[in-house]
């Protein structure tokens, strides 16, 4: 069942309602053939279940009238239409139908709310440590299965205790929102920015090459500078930029050639990038 919805999750809501209203077709052939010796009833929930999951409210309850009305006449082939079935039968099914995809529904909005609120950070709003390995993890199969390169960033903030012990700690906090809506605003869409935690932030960029990567970040240093002097916050930046063009064993590596590119730089003069291409470790 995970690997159906793991398949499902990658479709369009388009797909996802002619899959649905394909099965819906051969459950009312059967209704109509099989509906007198076989309790089909159980079997309309699955495509209720499915298009109020990945749709909305409202296409689930239409779907929940619809398979209502297709067993309703369904019924009424088998043993003939009589009015009280409307009451009976017809009505029944389609408030039970509709109160599943309501129910589906409203738990697949908490679900997503709790699932997004875990990847978050919660001072920054952007990604935390795990929302972020698990786009790395994502990217890593995507690039490695269509040969794409990607690069990655690992970013930390020189001076940042300083801040924290001679401004306090919500001078600091709020240093760290500025720095993270400066990344964000800087990167593309298709990007990822995340606070890895403490001062120490990370960008992954899909497809990208060192060139595009230099561009990118050449921006986001222009923005970070200039608002940090705006808040008149005496730090900088030591940055490591890796581009993958030969793909990791896994993310661990991946973050720890990052790490140990940006530690180069903190350990050598800080305020600065240093950027790199990874072939693989010899």
């Amino acid at each position: 069942m995970k690997t159906i919805f793991s398949i499902l999750d990658k479709r369009s809501t388009k797909f996802i309602w002619w899959l649905t209203l394909c099965f819906l077709l051969v459950l009312a052939v059967f209704s109509t053939l099989y509906g007198d010796v076989i309790f089909l009833e159980l079997f309309y929930v699955f495509p209720i279940i499915i298009v109020s999951w990945y749709g909305s409210k409202r296409s689930g309850v239409i779907l929940a009238i619809v398979s209502s009305l297709v067993l309703l006449f369904g019924n009424a082939l088998q043993s003939g239409f009589v009015a009280i079935k409307i009451l009976s039968y017809g009505i029944p099914c389609a408030l039970s139908f509709s109160a599943l995809a309501i129910l589906i529904t409203n738990f697949r909005n908490v679900h997503r709310e709790e699932s997004l609120a875990a990847d978050t950070d919660n001072l920054t709003n952007i990604y935390n440590s795990r929302g972020f390995y698990i786009e790395l993890a994502n990217e890593l199969v995507r690039s490695s299965r269509y040969q794409h390169i990607f690069s990655l960033a690992f970013i930390d903030i020189d001076n940042f205790k300083f801040i924290n012990d001679s401004r306090g700690h919500s001078a600091g906090d709020q240093l760290l929102i500025e720095v993270a809506k400066s990344l964000k605003k800087s990167m593309r869409e298709t990007d990822t920015v995340a606070r890895l935690g403490g001062d120490e932030f990370s960008c992954l960029l899909p497809e990208t090459g060192q060139e595009e990567a230099k561009a990118a970040f050449s921006k986001a240093s222009t923005l970070l500078a200039r608002r940090m002097d705006h808040g008149k916050w005496p730090v900088t930046f030591s940055v490591g930029m890796v581009t993958f063009e030969t793909m990791p064993a896994d993310i661990k590596e991946a973050m720890k050639v990052a790490d140990e590119l940006m530690y180069s730089v903190k350990n050598f003069a800080k305020n600065d990038v240093s950027y790199k291409i990874w072939h693989g470790r010899i």
